[in-house]
């Protein structure tokens, strides 16, 4: 409880400066992943079939969005029977997820990872990003590419990625198939307590950052604080890794990010949703077990499926788990062509 009034009043304390600062500068440098290192640090901690390699490397740039510049990675092949957007959570960014991206190349797909808002090296006035930025560039994005041509475009999201591209196909319902590790509805309340890793924080913290918001939305938080960060992933050199990269989950998010996450509402309620849905739940998540995507996906009514990756914790990068998301992610999208 101290921790939480500590953090309260820190916002509130906040709040003037950070209305200030709304309009200044981007906070994030245009700088290429060719230029960094820690997404190598963590790839080297992967089985080499899922690493990037020369003949699966990226062409990186941006595109231009409500003012902003958002980093895409694209791993373009024009002869591919069909195009999948990768979407990060709330501890990633769009290189991170190139343990998927990369086998599912090179088994002739096109794939597009975008750096969402306030993640990565896209480019954005961080304080002012809320989740419907989010939803709204991923509609943008699948505009985008069936204005390019007609092949079917699957929308694929890892972590709060997962309720991501789900909110994303209710809101533009021309993609051919969603596919999640999790499929979390933070409006939940049970959710929620497993999302921030405390009841307490949960139930308290929560309902006093929606009040604060009101006059300390862009307070930054980071989001390692706010969330049970610590199990993103259960190999403890990539959470070091992971919890130091200020492009992923030791980022900061404003306040009114966090608050429009928790509240937000699908254009679409599961009950009438009728594109087709994998959710491919990591069989080991020590941050949020499969019951928690279950209270959603329990409610669909249209064509769905639920596979467990084996030995797989929330970011699955464990054996037999990581082998078994392109393959089951695979046939879902054959199935749906």
């Amino acid at each position: 409880m101290k921790r939480i009034v500590m953090i309260i009043s820190c916002l509130v304390s906040l709040g003037g400066i950070a209305v200030a600062q709304t309009s200044n500068n981007t906070d994030i440098e245009e700088t290429l992943y060719q230029n960094l290192n820690t997404w190598k640090q963590i790839e080297s901690h992967l089985p080499e079939g899922f690493r990037i390699s020369p003949s699966s490397l990226p062409e990186e740039s941006f595109v231009d969005w409500n003012g902003w510049k958002i980093h895409l990675d694209s791993y373009k092949n024009t002869d591919a029977p069909a195009k999948v957007i990768l979407l990060h959570g709330v501890g990633g960014n769009g290189r991170l997820l190139s343990f998927i991206a990369v086998p599912l190349f090179n088994a002739g797909y096109e794939v597009i990872a975008p750096d969402l808002p306030g993640y990565g090296n896209s480019i954005v006035k961080k304080r002012k990003v809320v989740y419907d930025d989010w939803v709204n560039l991923v509609s943008f994005l699948i505009d985008q590419e069936k204005a390019k041509d007609q092949r079917p475009v699957f929308v694929f999201g890892l972590s709060a990625g997962g309720m991501l591209a789900y909110h994303a196909a209710a809101k533009n319902p021309q993609v051919a198939g969603v596919i999640g590790t999790n499929l979390l509805d933070q409006r939940d309340k049970r959710v929620r307590d497993a999302s921030t890793g405390s009841r307490l924080k949960s139930r308290v913290l929560v309902p006093m950052l929606k009040l604060t918001s009101l006059f300390a939305g862009g307070a930054m938080l980071p989001m390692k604080k706010v969330a049970n960060m610590k199990a993103i992933v259960n190999d403890e050199e990539v959470l070091k890794l992971l919890l130091s990269d200020e492009k992923s989950s030791g980022t900061k998010v404003p306040l009114r990010f966090l608050t429009s996450l928790i509240k937000a509402k699908p254009a679409i309620e599961p009950e009438v949703f009728q594109i087709p849905v994998l959710l491919v739940h990591p069989g080991e998540d020590l941050w949020t077990p499969t019951w928690t995507s279950e209270v959603f996906f329990n409610r669909l009514t249209g064509e769905k499926e639920l596979k467990i990756l084996e030995n797989a914790g929330h970011f699955p990068i464990e054996q037999p788990g990581i082998s078994q998301l392109p393959d089951y992610s695979i046939k879902f999208i054959k199935a749906n062509l």
